[in-house]
């Protein structure tokens, strides 16, 4: 199936037909939901199309992990490979994948690669971990493989090992987390090493965000187009959904894989937002063995895009990530994202490095402090900080300069898995 070339119509077609098939699958298979089609009101002969899919009721992170095993839909026998979710929001979720899962996941990762453009030709520096139970790193490599790429499986190495592979293979891409690909030019700038010059052209920027609500690259997404030379594409991806979706070279959202995914965007009372509205992402799987999954709110916010892209492709598409449900900020009767702030952060080059603190007043507010460290005249930067925080979102946080170590404490604590902006100690169990 060559979804690039795949009409409305066509893509509509495709997905009721693996529409058909999971919730067939969930009838039969699946404990937890024959149990909760029961409370819906839904029998097996229930036949429901996927227009009228919100008579299922939506379900989130709380209710799977309650009730994980009763998600299963094989016998353990044919489980081959176990993961776990980053737990940035709670206890780990641990998912488990058969022998077609895996190859569900590989082909997922074949079209959001080749959605970027890449070819066989290419030799990509996987910068990516792919142990302690992370998927991304072997979904990356599987699909990278399946479309014929040579890879260089380098990880969570030394800053030193990957600029030596560079060196000496010239990959041709990368894909590694953003703050990562900024350390590592740090450290090529240190060795006077040209990443410019070294031949990659293409980096797949993943966990952290690299545009803005208006697809333009952030701070981050500039950093790492200017010190590698290279197109940047932002990627988004889900554990329990064995999926992402990469951007194309338009750079105007991910493409969604019409035959792996189906996707919606919900309000907090789970009523759909129109096209071009954030809402929270909510997915339902086809093609998936083992668990399946049926409306999952991920959490995440976005908007969705059903208009054409300009590469040609019909396929819906997801902008930037505008934060988590849980990241919700509550200030002086105002709610924000965390990336609200960080927009502003980020458009002032005078302040190397930052941290966004959450605590919990009451009930009804936080308080936000938003510790940063530059070069220039700490009250300077306040004052204009405050005058950026008023004119963008209505709302002051506290604002204090720090040093660098105390701000990369914040960022990356110990055993972190990726480097985080937004610390959130509203809660005792907040990670």
């Amino acid at each position: 199936m060559n979804e690039a070339a795949l009409s409305s119509s066509e893509i509509e077609a495709v997905q009721q037909a693996a529409w058909a098939g999971t919730l067939r699958q969930a009838f039969d298979r699946s404990p937890f939901y024959r149990g909760h089609f029961s409370r819906a009101g839904l029998s097996p002969r229930d036949e429901i199309p996927l227009n009228e899919i919100t008579r299922i009721p939506a379900i989130d992170k709380t209710v799977v992990s309650e009730f994980t095993e009763q998600f299963l839909c094989v016998p353990r026998e044919k489980i081959v490979d176990i993961v776990t979710t980053s737990g940035s929001t709670g206890q780990p979720l641990v998912w488990q994948l058969t022998e077609n899962d895996i190859e569900r996941l590989a082909r997922n990762e074949e079209l959001s690669f080749g959605c970027a453009g890449f070819i066989a030709a290419d030799t990509v520096l996987l910068a990516v971990a792919m142990d302690r139970c992370f998927i991304a790193g072997m979904a990356y490599y599987l699909g990278l493989r399946k479309l014929g790429c040579a890879v260089i499986r380098v990880g969570a190495a030394t800053p030193a090992m990957h600029l030596d592979m560079i060196r000496r293979v010239r990959p041709t891409a990368v894909v590694s987390v953003p703050s990562f690909l900024a350390h590592l030019a740090d450290k090529a700038a240190e060795t006077k090493f040209d990443l410019a010059a070294s031949g990659i052209r293409k980096a797949v920027c993943i966990g952290e965000p690299v545009r803005q609500n208006d697809f333009s690259l952030n701070r981050a997404g500039r950093a790492v187009e200017k010190c590698w030379n290279a197109k940047v594409f932002s990627t988004y991806g889900v554990t329990e959904l064995a999926a992402s979706l990469c951007e194309c070279e338009s750079g105007l959202g991910g493409h969604l894989h019409p035959e792996l995914l189906f996707l919606e965007a919900l309000d907090e009372v789970g009523n759909p937002v129109p096209d071009g509205e954030v809402g929270e992402l909510t997915a339902t799987t086809f093609g998936v063995e083992a668990m399946p999954l049926i409306r999952y709110r991920t959490g995440d916010f976005a908007a969705i895009y059903r208009a054409p892209c300009c590469c040609g492709r019909h396929t819906l598409r997801i902008g930037p990530i505008v934060g988590r449900k849980h990241q919700k900020l509550k200030i002086k009767g105002t709610t924000i994202f965390p990336s609200a702030l960080k927009t502003v952060l980020d458009a002032m080059p005078e302040i190397s490095c930052y941290a966004i603190i959450a605590r919990r007043e009451d009930d009804l507010s936080d308080v936000v402090e938003v510790k940063f460290s530059s070069a220039a005249d700490p009250a300077k930067i306040i004052t204009t900080l405050k005058e950026q925080f008023q004119g963008a979102v209505k709302v002051i946080p506290q604002i204090t300069a720090a040093s660098p170590a105390e701000i990369e404490k914040l960022q990356l604590p110990d055993g972190a898995r990726k480097r985080r902006y937004f610390v959130d100690l509203r809660d005792k169990n907040a990670r």
